[in-house]
């Protein structure tokens, strides 16, 4: 017996040291999807950047979608863990039966623009009356804008404009390069470094001043009842990056870069960062009430047969810092 003790000890002596290292535990996968690359997602990459997810012992994957539509469609089939889209699509899965809640909001205002050639005479919506319109994707965002705002012009967006689902910020400078459309719907950081082309194009329609919840983590109940553990993890995390992003801006910096390889102009690089922290990004997780409130507004003006649901049945303050 004692023999056998001793061989024991020895051979353990004897073993590399790497053979003796427990395996790291096992991460759980959290799949997200994004509507656009935009400044929404901006703390849910630094989360992951900063190691807040893995802290938590999730792993970070995620999908980019050409527009809201098809990232809460996604959720709704059950691929996706969670949508960075807008809370207007929390909206439609609850309307649907399918329980859409927004998990956290990323957003406190809207982070669209409608962008015309420099050379356009258009100096408002209304202007464009007749012409071509680029959105992401019937059903997103952009189209129920476009929609409240082209009412709200006292025009009417079936007759008097043409709506086209054009896609993200690429396809939609395209279009216009090419004249497909006479304006299209841009999002932040995509409409700075838009603009910083100077003389090439302008803002005909400024909605980033608007009280929206313009992205926001949205789940489904059916994934929320499931993954009680799991929501508060993602929970804990992105509000931890928000709160890094509230101490020091330039945080951000990689995020961006990391959305936008190409990016090297710094001045344009703080310019984004000073955007998206005046104001626009969430500072504590929770979607606002009054934000909530232009929502359904909206929503309501752009489709008459919806019926408003209360903010406590799509806000969940479950997990938040109370």
């Amino acid at each position: 017996m004692y023999q056998k003790l001793r061989t024991l000890i020895v051979a353990a002596a004897i073993l590399p040291l790497g053979s003796l290292t427990l395996p790291a535990q096992a991460q759980e996968v959290v799949k997200f999807g994004a509507a656009q690359v935009s400044a929404g997602s901006l703390p849910v990459i630094v989360a992951e950047q900063k190691g807040l997810f893995a802290a938590e012992g999730l792993k970070y994957e995620r999908l980019d979608f050409k527009g809201g539509a098809p990232a809460a469609q996604a959720l709704a089939a059950g691929s996706l863990d969670v949508c960075i889209c807008a809370a207007d699509h929390a909206i439609r899965l609850e309307e649907r039966g399918l329980g859409g809640k927004v998990l956290v909001g990323l957003a406190d205002q809207h982070s669209y623009a409608l962008i015309g050639a420099a050379g356009s005479k258009a100096k408002s919506l209304a202007d464009l009356k007749g012409q071509k319109i680029g959105i992401t994707s019937a059903g997103s965002l952009t189209d129920t804008t476009i929609r409240y705002a082209i009412k709200e012009a006292g025009l009417d967006p079936d007759k008097d404009f043409e709506i086209l689902a054009v896609g993200r910020a690429g396809a939609q400078r395209a279009a216009l390069q090419a004249g497909a459309i006479a304006a299209g719907m841009f999002t932040t950081p995509d409409i700075q470094i838009t603009m910083a082309d100077k003389g090439a194009y302008k803002i005909i329609e400024d909605f980033r001043s608007m009280a929206y919840p313009a992205q926001d983590l949205v789940v489904t109940d059916t994934w929320l009842k499931a993954n009680p553990e799991k929501a508060a993890k993602i929970t804990r995390a992105v509000v931890k990056a928000m709160k890094l992003i509230q101490e020091d801006k330039t945080i951000i910096y990689p995020a961006v870069k990391e959305m936008f390889p190409g990016l090297k102009d710094e001045a344009l690089l703080a310019q984004i960062a000073t955007d998206v922290t005046n104001g626009y990004l969430s500072k504590d997780g929770l979607m606002t009430r009054a934000s909530y409130d232009t929502l359904m507004k909206m929503m309501m003006a752009a489709d008459p047969r919806l019926k408003a649901i209360p903010y406590d049945d799509i806000m969940v303050t479950t997990y938040l810092p109370k």
